[in-house]
């Protein structure tokens, strides 16, 4: 056993409550084993993996139980861009992390072979180098040289997994590394790490709330919820035979619920529905500066002649990579930016609804206050405002007794449904839905997009859904737009997309697809 953890309990005092984060969990991980620890944010499995690499807080914290390690575990984070240090190169950083292992091996003080605590040598840098190249970066020197905000997500994060292996370590700990990719650079990664634990003869205890990605990775799953491991098994028998009513909903909810919300056939879907908004030769622009003095300037192409025609009363998903122009299409279909060139054409109010509900809602504005803002500013009368608020809540499920609190004290489904409710205050027939369910769990996704949908038949709203995951795609829209590299590549209809993709961008995004 490389792991073993007996009857671990942490305990958290927050204000007069103890918040039991693990309740008394015990599991082993075995040599050259990926052993899946799946469950809800909020279920313990952070707590879990910070308990192990000793890196919980000594205030306020409360630990017992037992955990034996045999060989130096390391751990990969969800998000690399706030592990790095934005203000050293990331060779830098990698650097300090086999210097370190060299210390620790050689029982060294200062000195040992060219390794040295205070300047560089080139032995060191050689090393990280090499690294570089066994995280599969193509150009390692560039990456050597260049700060975190330089590189893309998959580049951080296999940065952060060439640091993580320096150590030497005999099983890495990855706590949700591919939550915020794409799905490309998310099969990569798994791809990676399932190479790594191969080639390095180590484990790995692998943390998401995805059982897409635990059938891609695991041996074996553990299921935790409320701070306890609720089952437990071999992977094929965890997924095809499930005991516990919860680790059916997970499943179910990672399949977007196949067994929950049936979706209709294309047959019944109308073909003959107007077009609500007209898209036509569209084109988007930035400029980027360059060189010491910020003088030297190229431009980015964002949006490449872009026509379109989205149906009323149905769903457009707008799918791609990061970069590929997404989100600048929507911002310019509801006029938050300018195009250079090229015309949208729509007589109907339109609403968006961001990926990250915390950061567009102001937190020193009460629910209530956030909700109405639209309406306050059309100048309705207070009456209204009461009526309005009262509605547009029900239809969210939100509950009118919180109207009074701040958006930290909601959780992040909540939050979002918030921004959905302060949306429909206005009364739009369009939304532009920007990944507006990839930073929640699975089962929360799932119930917002059934509530999205519910919401569409019952106003007859029009959707422009945008997302890098296909699956939420596939479940929501009616018709499907693959952008890359600011120009729509394939433009058809659902089940044209998925069943029988023309376009090789198309081809390698549906590949990427994890299944149960």
């Amino acid at each position: 056993m490389l792991l073993t953890v007996k009857n671990l309990k942490v305990h958290f005092k927050h204000e007069n409550e103890v918040v039991k984060a693990v309740d008394g969990i015990d599991f082993a991980l075995n040599e050259n084993e990926v052993l899946g620890l799946v469950g809800e944010s909020g279920s313990g499995k952070t707590v879990t993996a910070l308990s192990i690499m000793k890196l919980l807080p000594e205030r306020g914290c409360f630990q017992s139980g037992e955990i034996i390690c045999e060989g130096k575990p390391a751990i990969v984070f969800q998000e690399p861009a706030t592990s790095l240090n934005p203000v050293l190169r990331v060779g830098e950083q990698i650097d300090e992390a086999v210097l370190v292992n060299r210390l620790r091996s050689f029982n060294s003080t200062c000195t040992h072979k060219g390794y040295r605590l205070n300047g560089k040598s080139q032995t060191v840098q050689n090393e990280t180098l090499n690294l570089l190249e066994k995280v599969k970066i193509s150009d390692p020197e560039r990456i050597y040289d260049s700060y975190p905000h330089m590189l893309s997500g998959g580049e951080r994060q296999r940065a952060m997994i060439a640091m993580a292996i320096a150590l030497n370590p005999k099983f890495l700990i990855a706590d949700e590394p591919t939550t915020s990719l794409d799905v490309t650079i998310q099969a990569g990664i798994l791809e990676l790490i399932l190479g790594l634990k191969k080639d390095l003869d180590m484990s790995v205890l692998f943390i998401t709330h995805d059982f897409g990605i635990i059938n891609k990775v695991a041996d074996r799953v553990l299921v935790m919820k409320d701070g306890k491991i609720v089952e437990g098994g071999e992977k094929r028998e965890i997924l095809s035979r499930p005991k516990q009513d919860y680790t059916k909903q997970l499943l179910d909810a990672a399949s977007l619920g196949a067994k929950t919300y049936s979706r209709p056939r294309r047959s019944e879907i109308g073909l003959n529905h107007k077009s609500i908004i007209t898209v036509k030769n569209l084109n988007k622009s930035f400029p980027v500066e360059k060189g010491i003095f910020k003088k030297e300037k190229e431009k980015i192409q964002a949006v490449r002649n872009i026509s379109l025609q989205i149906k009323e009363g149905k769903t457009l998903g707008l799918v791609g990579e990061s970069g590929s122009g997404k989100t600048t299409l929507g911002k310019l279909i509801i006029g938050l930016l300018e195009p250079d060139s090229g015309s949208v054409g729509t007589q109907k109010s339109i609403q968006i609804v961001f990926q990250d509900p915390y950061s567009s809602l102001d937190p020193r504005m009460k629910m209530q206050d956030i909700v109405l803002e639209g309406p306050t500013i059309h100048g309705i009368s207070k009456d209204e405002k009461e009526k309005v608020l009262r509605d547009v809540l029900f239809k969210a499920h939100l509950n009118y007794k919180d109207r009074l609190k701040y958006p930290h004290q909601f959780s992040g489904g909540q939050r979002q449904r918030i921004a959905i409710a302060r949306a429909l205050a206005v009364n739009p027939r369009i939304l532009i839905l920007d990944e507006p369910v990839s930073s929640l769990d699975v089962i929360i996704q799932l119930e917002l997009l059934n509530l999205l949908k519910d919401l569409q038949k019952e106003l007859s709203l029009t959707y422009i859904f945008i997302s890098h995951d296909l699956r939420v795609v596939e479940y929501m829209a009616d018709d499907v737009a693959v952008m890359y590299k600011g120009e729509i590549v394939e433009l058809a209809g659902r089940d044209q997309i998925y069943r029988a993709p023309k376009h090789p961008y198309t081809k390698r995004l549906l590949s990427s697809i994890l299944s149960i």
